[in-house]
């Protein structure tokens, strides 16, 4: 039997409509085009906000920024911002809620456009962590939950992020997101506040390759009895640890990464930039800058 031409035309209009759905659902908070180039150029600033962290990713188009500092250091990566005319961010990465990774998240989300958050699965009911979620409130936005391994791509850099695998940890460190960025021949790993076991869930995550060129040091370079292991694994040709004056890191990971032949950079020395075009890497780093910043621990 023949099937109506007017019942065809409303089942294939249906299903236009049904697929436009799912793709815009598919995008979230996103509000981004469809036809995205491939960046020509990758740089990543490691700010110098006392021992704290917050990373600036920039490609041709796009920026994701990781951790946000103290609350009172706040205007060191919004004045960056302003001066080189980024008033949009694609991602803000939250790996966890200590003060000195969250504490200007707020201020960040009041002042540029976040069109995504992303964020780990757990609970904090600090006064930082708090003015966060106003400021998120305030703009409508709903952070991502990561619990699975995700997938990005910023202007064809393949950016995976790694959420934590168990549900309670002796360290809040431990609930770290950990973000594996590979550009070109380049690879970034950022290992937020990990501590031991996290450091061994990652020497144990199936399908990273640790292998990378740079290393953001976790937790500000404290040394942890797995933290030999994991430097092996990663031997990174360049280190950036963010510390400051009051909180340097140990000297057990600092000869370890020297043992490496590996180039260190220090924040508590000035903000340290990394530009690479896919196939090299060229690292500056600024003159210490002044940091008023009252809230380490």
């Amino acid at each position: 039997m023949k099937k109506k031409p007017g019942i065809i035309v409303l089942f294939f209009a249906a299903a236009v409509l049904f697929l436009a759905g799912c793709g815009q659902k598919a995008a979230g908070n996103q509000e981004k085009q469809t036809d995205i180039k491939e960046a020509s150029e990758l740089k990543v600033t490691f700010f110098n906000v006392g021992k704290g962290d917050a990373i600036l990713l920039e490609t041709d188009t796009q920026a994701m920024l990781i951790d946000t500092g103290y609350d009172d250091t706040s205007d060191v990566i919004l004045d960056y911002m302003e001066k080189a005319s980024i008033d949009t961010l694609d991602y803000l990465v939250i790996t966890h809620f200590d003060k000195d990774h969250v504490g200007g998240a707020d201020k960040i989300l009041e002042t540029v456009k976040t069109l995504e958050v992303l964020e780990p699965d757990y609970v904090s009911d600090s006064g930082q962590t708090e003015e966060y979620r106003e400021a998120l409130s305030e703009k409508g936005l709903t952070p991502v939950k990561v619990t699975d391994t995700l997938e990005l791509d910023i202007n064809g850099a393949a950016c995976t992020v790694y959420p934590p695998r168990q549900k309670e940890y002796e360290e809040e460190n431990d609930f770290s997101l950990v973000i594996s960025l590979q550009f070109g021949e380049e690879g970034f790993l950022f290992a937020g506040d990990c501590e031991k076991e996290r450091i061994a869930e990652l020497l144990a995550e199936q399908g990273l390759d640790l292998r990378h060129q740079v290393l953001k040091v976790p937790h500000h370079g404290q040394q942890e009895k797995n933290s030999d292991k994991f430097l092996l694994a990663v031997r990174p040709q360049a280190a950036v640890i963010t510390c400051s004056e009051d909180k340097e890191p140990d000297k057990e990971i600092l000869e370890l990464l020297e043992q490496l032949g590996t180039e260190i950079y220090l924040t508590k020395d000035g903000t340290v930039t990394c530009v690479s075009d896919g196939t090299s890497l060229e690292f500056t780093q600024q003159e210490q800058e002044t940091v008023s910043q009252t809230n380490e621990t």
